[in-house]
């Protein structure tokens, strides 16, 4: 169980950085107007890709908790909602694969901005949040 909870909890740095990456690549997109390149579609699906993986950790954790026994704590169900929630709307970016370059970038940018709001909420809302 230690070697799920450590890693569940060092990812999130990985998964914030890669958030901030991802945000920042997609702003200066959207305003520079330029072309959705294959690195952003990249960088879109590796910021997808280790939130999924975080969820799937998560999810481990939680079955094996509740196998132990456990009862959850309500922050712990609310990091879970919140969570769940990021997730889906991470997801949501692929409706646009068919809009003009512009669009696709502000519609992701803002759908990855209110992701990472979530995630940082959630972290947060646990105890030791955003402290190593």
């Amino acid at each position: 169980m230690d070697i799920i909870l450590n890693a569940h909890s060092h990812t999130r740095w990985l998964v914030l950085t890669i958030a901030v990456v991802t945000v920042l690549l997609y702003l200066f997109g959207w305003l520079s107007k330029r072309s959705f390149s294959k690195f952003d579609r990249i960088m879109g699906s590796v910021f997808v890709g280790i939130l999924d993986m975080q969820a799937l950790i998560g999810i481990v954790m939680l079955v094996m908790l509740l196998v132990e026994g456990t009862t959850l704590q309500v922050k712990q169900l609310e990091h879970i909602g919140t969570m769940f929630c990021a997730v889906a709307i991470a997801h949501l970016t692929a409706r646009w694969k068919k809009l003009p370059d512009t669009l696709r970038f502000r519609n992701s940018l803002l759908f990855y901005i209110m992701a990472l709001i979530l995630v940082i909420h959630g972290i947060i809302r646990l105890r030791g949040g955003l402290t190593w």
